[in-house]
């Protein structure tokens, strides 16, 4: 019961939201707004609590570099499937297809189910994610909606601009090391990042548009098609495969089928793509994870 009130709770966030906007309380141009205190403010401050209750080590890494070439893997898919369609659908399949959302929404679930040990794996899994989500394919997703022709140096310099990215990288860093940050700076991101959750759940309502034109819908539809078949390999790789140990699978093909990024409505915003096109992906996924991800614990587990 508590699961569906979590998941209920996310879903309600968003439609918030959607309804704030619909009374006009809001506009849909307010989406950046929230978008950049979302990625740039409270994220990292979550990100640094996050990250400051667990301890990383070496052998715990593997996970990192498995959702890191997850990622990877499902941003050059897309790139070549979308490449007769032109940049900017390429840009736009980078972006949205192939991120997880695991702090907001695979934590939760994952906690009520499995209990700490699994939360650390999600979590270890959520470095590669990001690393790949806010490094990699940030940069590379608004390089190729700005057309620009491909530079190592254009890359590095758009991968630096992006405050997820920096925070993952220097918080990676500081736990390999062992190091801690001050108890002030961990309190203050403590009342900060506190707020990221509504925040990034209600920014994705605010840009959310359930009525779209024909087109959209099929757009939406493919790029789902191409994430989930994606997904569909990584499960079976993982399983057939890697060798990861049994509690390990079950934990990591629970995370695959998670929702989209929040942050990646952000992101398509940056680049000036289809932010409702996005959103409504976004919700879509977050639809399928509610019954899918228990569902899959619960068969697995």
């Amino acid at each position: 019961m508590d699961l569906v009130v979590k998941a209920g709770t996310l879903v309600a966030i968003i439609a918030l939201g959607y309804l704030v906007k619909r009374l006009g309380w809001l506009r849909g141009e307010d989406f950046r707004v929230l978008s950049t205190i979302a990625l740039r403010i409270t994220l990292p401050c979550a990100l640094i609590v996050s990250f400051d209750s667990f301890e990383i080590t070496p052998s715990l890494l593997w996970l990192s570099v498995f959702a890191f070439v997850v990622v990877c893997g499902g941003q050059v898919v897309t790139w070549i499937v979308e490449r007769r369609r032109g940049p900017g659908a390429q840009a736009f399949g980078v972006l949205n297809v192939s991120s997880f959302n695991i702090g907001l929404f695979v934590i939760p679930y994952l906690g009520v189910f499995l209990g700490p040990q699994a939360v650390v794996i999600a979590s270890m899994f959520d470095v590669g994610n990001a690393l790949a989500t806010a490094g990699v394919g940030y940069a590379w997703g608004l390089g190729l909606a700005a057309e620009q022709r491909a530079s190592l140096l254009k890359f590095c310099r758009t991968l630096l601009r992006s405050p997820v990215f920096l925070t993952y990288l220097t918080l990676l860093v500081l736990g390999l090391l062992g190091l801690h940050l001050p108890g002030p700076v961990i309190s203050f991101a403590t009342t900060v990042g506190a707020a990221n959750t509504f925040i990034a759940m209600f920014m994705i309502g605010v840009g959310l548009e359930i009525v779209l034109d024909r087109r959209s819908y099929l757009v939406a539809l493919r790029f789902l098609a191409t994430r989930y078949a994606v997904v569909a390999v990584a499960a079976l790789l993982l399983w057939c495969v890697i060798p990861f140990s049994p509690a390990e699978k079950v934990v990591l093909t629970a995370v695959l089928v998670a929702p989209l990024a929040a942050m990646a409505s952000g992101f398509t915003d940056e680049a000036g793509l289809d932010v409702a096109v996005s959103t409504f992906m976004t919700t879509i996924t977050v639809l399928v994870a509610i019954v899918a991800m228990p569902a899959l614990l619960i068969t697995l587990g």
